[in-house]
């Protein structure tokens, strides 16, 4: 399989994306929060620029609850046609896609199995990413994991996340 280097981890990121990341999930809590991390493509593990998106989940569940159950309170759900449209632009400025992120609220910074679900199928990852969950606790962000794809599995594991004032 031909994946990005980024998607092995691990993941390079200064302390102010960082941080933007950790307030965009303290600013939707109680709603999860979810966006993406890009960098340069010539530094496959450096993600230096943030992109947060609007978790639709309410909206799905407002119009089809059977079919979407859960709400933004324990689910995200991107907006499939705006992410693919950021992945072509960012790609084309030379800045890569490299990182999905989202929230748990009340709870841990792991890689649920739901997640494992949204972005593999049969083995195959279907966003060339690795992902970053925060976890968030009475509306304060209080730790946050990187997890990337087992190849060939359905599995994810933690990398390393590597955060520094400059880059």
């Amino acid at each position: 399989m031909d994946r990005p280097l980024w998607t092995f981890g691990p993941i390079a990121m200064p302390l102010e994306a960082l941080a933007l990341i950790r307030s965009h999930a303290e600013s939707t809590y109680p709603s999860e929060c979810c966006g993406f991390g890009a960098g340069p493509a010539a530094i496959p593990e450096l993600v230096d620029e943030v992109f947060p998106e609007v978790n639709e989940a309410d909206r799905y569940h407002a119009i089809d609850p059977i079919r979407f159950p859960r709400t933004s309170r324990t689910y995200f759900k991107i907006n499939e046609i705006r992410a693919q449209k950021l992945f072509k632009e960012a790609a084309a400025r030379g800045r890569p896609i490299k990182l999905i992120y989202h929230s748990h609220c009340d709870a841990g910074d792991y890689f649920s199995a739901e997640d494992a679900a949204t972005f593999v199928q049969e083995g195959v990852l279907t966003w060339p990413c690795a992902f970053l969950v925060v976890s968030v606790r009475n509306g304060c962000a209080v730790s946050e994991r990187l997890w990337v794809h087992v190849e060939g599995s359905d599995r994810f594991e933690q990398a390393p996340l590597l955060i520094r004032s400059t880059y």
